[in-house]
């Protein structure tokens, strides 16, 4: 046995932890794991995969969703640009009303002229 180290494992059959000799695959078992590394466990006579971060499963097949909290920073900028747009999106509409009223004022005063002129 090259490379033997011990490890803890729990296995289905045994509830308990338990002390095991593992050691790598042979070369012909390289490509067992799809994204991990191959490893024997000689007290039980198995391969095993120790996957790669971000994958699972027997053969490491499965990608996992990993989920990791944002940071202070990320969410400190996020309401920093968010409230920057809101001011702006509220400075914009007040100006637009406004020269809405005001075209309509001056609208409205022209159609008087006109039917005081009569």
């Amino acid at each position: 046995m090259e490379n033997c180290t011990t490890a803890l494992i729990q296995t289905d059959n045994s509830p308990r932890v338990a002390q095991v000799g593992i050691t790598r695959c042979k070369p012909e078992m390289k490509d067992y794991c799809f994204h991990g590394q191959c490893v024997y466990i000689v007290d039980l006579d198995e391969h095993y995969c120790r996957c790669d971060v971000g994958f699972s499963g027997v053969r490491c097949v499965h990608s996992e969703l990993v989920r990791q909290p944002l940071s202070k920073e990320y969410v400190a900028l996020t309401v920093i640009v968010v409230l920057l747009f809101l001011a702006a999106v509220s400075i914009a509409s007040y100006y637009i009303c406004r020269r809405y009223r005001r075209k309509r004022r001056q609208t409205n005063a022209s159609e008087y002229k006109e039917v005081g002129a009569l």
